[in-house]
Formats: structure tokens, sequence, C-alpha cells
């Protein structure tokens, strides 16, 4: 027989480690089948998917399945049945775990595994599937290594998963990972293996995905002081940065300390604040110290070396409109790299999912059931923060306009919500749809304009200079440029080597790997320029510096 599983991912840059899992336990298993690893992306047409897993001839095909991908999946399986009916479907993944029963109702699946699949999925491999119960549930598996010949062959470069832990301490309501609170972790030696197996696989990023990275501090430092010695000696390329879902009030001090001394780019940390209303974490099983968790992420912040992540979730019980705009501008006031304004989704099996009707949540009846108004919420508030989210990717997640924002905010002294909020419904009223980079920034130098003490010529100069230093090209938009003869000797004077401004000074000029442009709204006119040779891998932003635009003319005022 021969066993094809399926993985559909987001992204063509994401890979899966759920299929690899099965293949890893099928390697072990003593079976006479044969097992082959298909992965494809949502992104691609259903009938070249459906085309591609007919031509490998399988007996039986396991699709994994995920909220990004059920849908799809549920299409896949009828019109495969319907090529090829005595072909044996089995699902497995999060979106079977919790809705076995249905499925079984309204696909034509045969089969459901719940729970971890390794042991399950080799009880299949080694009985009759004809024989098999239709739901079959095992809780707890060994671990096998996915980190296969084939896994390496198939990955190309793509961003890579390492588990080094199942289980989460916490039972937040609206989330499936900790509903049984329980943490294994995995054999300490064989994940610094794989630490450096995959460090060294041609990807460039490494995600994490234990639950909560730090549930236990001392054996997260561990890990870090590992991660940062291998690099070191060099069993770490550079250009590898290692992503943790972590839970900041669970760090100690002296694992804070340690991680300033880390260099800039090797982690990137993503935190759920989800709100800051007392009542609403009480409601969804949120239990961490406030307090403590936001000066830990002003710590983590303040040492600009880790690219901070942290996320809200709207719609949550208790937490009305105002009450989610205070909880913005509090994660606002933290400084991290991304805030990211999620949606409730309520996923089936969680806890808020059975508490529906006290909510009153009105919700998708399909995958990724996205919650669309609630006792507390109306749609078209939600609808607004929609707007409000489209404005903060653009303008704070982007890290584009760094020095335009803080300006405007200052001037302005608009609360960040407001502000965020009025260039999306400002953007909606101009009709803007998927904007161009230069259009967007076109677009709110227009509406920045018009808030309350903001000077035009100061707001092009940040504009310009956040240009400058984000782009490497080097190029202002039309509404930026000025028209100005001194920048053609400004030019040459860069190119000169005595001018030293940045290292290396001559062989970064021969590689034109300099930007600048000229600011006129200061009490002397300066020039912002900008070295294109390296990018901060924390804030993607380009060394610059700011410089009188008198020094550029000095020579020519000596020789007068």
């Amino acid at each position: 027989m021969k066993i094809v599983l399926v993985s559909i991912n987001s992204k063509y840059i994401h890979s899966s480690l759920g299929v690899w899992y099965l293949y890893s336990a099928y390697k072990q298993a003593n079976t006479n089948n044969t097992v082959e690893v298909y992965e494809s992306t949502i992104n691609n047409q259903i009938e070249d998917i459906v085309a591609d897993i007919y031509n490998l001839n399988p007996d039986i095909v396991g699709f994994s399945c995920y909220i990004w991908n059920i849908e799809y999946v549920k299409k896949i399986t009828e019109i495969l049945k319907k090529i090829k009916p005595e072909l044996k479907i089995f699902y497995g993944g999060p979106e079977a775990s919790f809705d076995a029963d249905n499925l079984l109702n309204i696909t034509p699946v045969d089969m459901i595994i719940k729970g971890e699949g390794e042991k399950s999925f080799i009880n299949l491999l080694e009985n009759d599937f004809e024989t098999t119960e239709k739901i079959i549930f095992n809780p707890i598996s060994k671990y096998y290594n996915p980190y296969s010949e084939e896994y390496f062959n198939a990955l190309n470069g793509r961003i890579v998963y390492l588990e080094t832990s199942r289980g989460c301490p916490f039972s937040c309501a609206f989330c499936l990972s900790g509903r049984d609170e329980n943490v294994r972790f995995f054999d300490s030696d064989e994940s610094r293996e794989n630490i450096i197996k995959l460090a060294n696989c041609g990807t460039q990023t490494i995600k994490f995905v234990d639950r909560t990275f730090n549930c236990n501090d001392k054996r997260a430092r561990e890990i870090f002081e590992f991660i940062y010695t291998a690099r070191k000696e060099g069993k770490i390329p550079e250009n590898v940065v290692f992503h943790c879902e972590v839970e900041a009030d669970l760090f100690t001090q002296e694992t804070l300390d340690y991680l300033k001394t880390m260099p800039k780019g090797l982690f990137q940390f993503e935190a759920g604040l989800q709100s800051f209303n007392p009542k609403t974490l009480k409601g969804v099983n949120r239990r961490h110290d406030i307090k403590r968790l936001v000066h830990n992420l002003k710590e983590i912040a303040s040492g600009n070396n880790i690219h901070l992540h942290i996320d809200l979730i709207a719609a949550l019980p208790y937490e009305d409109y105002e009450s989610f705009k205070n909880s913005f501008d509090q994660a606002f006031e933290i400084g991290s790299e991304v805030i990211q304004l999620g949606f409730l989704k309520l996923l089936k099996g969680s806890a808020l999912e059975k508490e529906k009707e006290k909510h009153g949540f009105e919700y998708w009846s399909y995958a990724p059931y996205q919650v669309v108004k609630n006792n507390y919420i109306s749609y078209s508030e939600l609808l607004k923060l929609k707007l409000t989210e489209d404005a903060v990717e653009r303008i704070y997640n982007s890290n584009r306009f760094e020095n335009t924002l803080k300006y405007v905010l200052t001037q302005s002294k608009m609360r960040p919500y407001d502000l965020f909020y009025s260039v999306g419904e400002y953007c909606k009223q101009k009709g803007l749809q998927s904007p161009s980079l230069d259009l967007y920034t076109s677009t709110i130098f227009e509406f920045f304009a018009t808030l309350p003490n903001v000077d035009k010529r100061r707001l092009r100069d940040e504009l310009a200079k956040d240009r400058i230093i984000t782009d490497k090209t080097g190029k202002l938009y039309h509404s930026l440029h000025i028209a100005d003869d001194r920048m053609k000797h400004i030019s040459i004077a860069l190119k000169n080597t005595d001018m030293g401004i940045f290292e290396n000074q001559r062989e970064k000029a021969k590689q034109a790997k300099i930007g600048f442009c000229i600011l006129y709204s200061y009490d002397e006119e300066k020039v912002v320029v900008a070295d294109y040779t390296q990018q901060d891998p924390v804030t993607s932003q380009y060394p610059y510096k700011i410089l009188p635009l008198s020094v550029f003319f000095q020579e020519k005022d000596d020789k007068n």
C-alpha cells in the first residue's frame, strides 16, 4: 500500500512539521507500506493539487488539517473521492482533532486521527485500514525526530520549525494548546543537535514551535546560551535568526540581563499581550503579572538587539471598543518592533467556543471562524479596527516611518490609536486599495500636514529621512523631491574617501552604496546620509548620519 501525507501550507516560505513527524514514525515502523510526503500551498489551484496527488498513485491519503487549509482539504477530498472512489482518506491535525464527528458527517473522509498522531499512524501502518475505527485517538506520543534526509531535500531554504517541548502551562480560553496544561520537554542533546543541523540547511529562519518557549526560565536560558556559543564558534551562520513565542513575565532579571548581551538579530520574540483589561484577561484565563510583563517587555525592547513582536486580540470577552483603544495605546508605549492587531477566531474545541452564547459571539461558520460581533463590540467597531490594523501594518510594523511617526505624535499630541485610525479612515475615503509605497507615502504626507502643529517643511524632511534610511534605492518620491543644484556637489563629496563618514568609505563609494538627501527645516540645513551596505536586523533600517550641509562645502570655502 502506498500512503501519501499531504500538507497544504499557507505560503511557500513555510514548511510543514506534522507530516514529517509521521514520516519519521513510518521509518521506524514494522511495515511493508510505503509513505511519501507531498507539500503545496493554498495559493495553488485546487485542480493542480488534485492532479499532483492523483499522479502519485496513492492507496491512502492523509491530510494535515489547520484553519488555513481545512476548506481546501474538504474540496480536495470531495474531488479525489469522485475520481478514485476506492481511495482511502484520513485527516489529522487540530482542525480534525476537535471537529471529528462533524467532518465524518459532511465529508467523504474515512478516518480521523485525533491528538498527537505519530503512534496512531504507526498503528495504522501495522494494521488493516479497513478494520480500524473511524476515529482513533492517542493523546501522548514519544518524540520522532522529523529531520530526515528526505525532509532536507524537500526544504529548499524555507522557514523551518523546531519543537523542543509539547504542551503549554497555561489554559487560555481562545487557544487549544493548553487544554491539559501539561508540558513535556524533549531530550536536550537531541534538540541541540537539531539546532545545529537546521541552522546549516540553508534556511534563514528557525521558529521554535514550543507554545511557551520560556515556561522554564533556566532551560530557555540554556538554549539561548547554546545558540550564542555555537554562533561564536562558527557552527551557526550569522544570517540565521531564531524565533520564539514567549511569556515575558516569566523571564528572570538574570535572563533579561543576559539577553541584552546577544548579537543584534540573533533572536526574535513574539509575546502575547492580548489585552490590558483585567476583566478580559480573567475571562480568558490569562494568568500573568501585567506590571512585570510590561516591565520585562520594555527591558527586552530597550536592548535594541531582539526583534520584539507583541500581539493584541480584538473581540475578546468584556473588551469594548474604548477598552481596546486603551489596550492598544499601552502596547504602543512598550516600543516593540511589531504590534500585531489580531481578531478573535472562535476555534473549535476552545473554551470560548463552548461559551459562545454567554458572550453573544457571532462568527464565520467556516474556517478561520472569525468573530464579527459579540456582546461588547459591534461589527462597525471591528471595521474601524480593521482600518487601524492596516495603518499600523503600513506605518508602524513596516519600520519605514519611525521618525515621521515620532514627529507627528509629538506635534499633534494625538493618542496613538486615534492617529492610526484617522490614517486608515483617510485612506478609505481616498479609495486606496493595496497602494504602492510611493502612493501611500504621498497620501500620509497629505494627511499629516493637516494635523495641528505639524509643520509641512519639517514633515517633508522626516518623511524624506525615513525614505533614505529604509529604501536602498536612495530615491525620493516626487512629493518629497526638491530640486537642488547642491545635490551634485554632495554626491561628488561623498565619493571623496577623505570624508570618512562610514568605515571603509572608499569601498562603499565605489559600490555606490550610499544614499542621501538634504533636510531644509532645521536651524541649519543638514544632510542625511545612509549606508546601504548593511541593514539593521532588528529595525530593517540602514545605518545613517545627519551632518550639517556646510561640511560638504568646507573645501570650497577654504579655497576662497
